[in-house]
């Protein structure tokens, strides 16, 4: 048992994301700048977005959803997408990306970058 004084000063710190670790979850936090663009990209594995701070878009298959702050998006296996910033636009993105690291069979595509 880690008591509450390790967790919170200086080397606990350390500890405290470990305690909070899932082996087949990933954690990514995202910032685009205003009027910044993402390439359109297909990747294996499905992710769950939420905006966190600002507005823009997400082009999923072609369709455009306007996004702002608080709002959830799901981008399901091998769907093409991109993300477009009207403001600053900050998110959290988690992915199953781990299981299909682990197991080899992640692949990404790049619009453009694959031929």
């Amino acid at each position: 048992m880690v008591h509450e004084s390790e967790l919170f000063g200086g080397r606990g710190l350390g500890r405290r994301q470990q305690l909070f670790a899932v082996p087949t979850i990933r954690a990514e936090f995202h910032r685009l700048r205003a009027g910044a663009s993402t390439e359109s990209v297909r990747e294996v594995g499905s992710s769950v977005w939420q905006v966190f701070e600002g507005s823009g878009s997400v082009v999923l298959n072609g369709e455009t959803r306007i996004l702002e702050k608080g709002d959830l998006f799901v981008v399901p296996s091998w769907q093409e997408w991109s993300l477009q910033a009207g403001t600053g636009f900050d998110l959290f993105r988690f992915s199953d990306a781990p299981i299909f690291e682990r197991l080899n069979f992640n692949r990404t595509y790049t619009e453009g970058r694959n031929k």
